[in-house]
């Protein structure tokens, strides 16, 4: 059994695929925020975690990173 946790630094419009992409594979959302008012672009922090067999966890990270840059 593995524990993954972390953070995803995101646009706006890639945080709903990187949350679907991470709880669809069983990885929990702690919270999502942004601390930088007044930028552009808007830049979105997600923080997540889970435990399981380190490969499903792995698959699940690598899940929400390939939501990352899509146009």
């Amino acid at each position: 059994k593995a524990e993954i946790a972390g953070d995803v630094a995101m646009l706006s419009q890639e945080v709903t695929p990187v949350l679907k992409a991470l709880r669809a594979n069983g990885l929990n959302v702690v919270a999502i925020h942004h601390h930088m008012s007044g930028t552009h672009p808007s830049i979105y922090f997600l923080h997540y975690w889970g435990t399981g067999p380190a490969e499903t966890l792995a698959t699940g990270f690598k899940a929400a990173l390939n939501e990352l840059g899509k146009k």
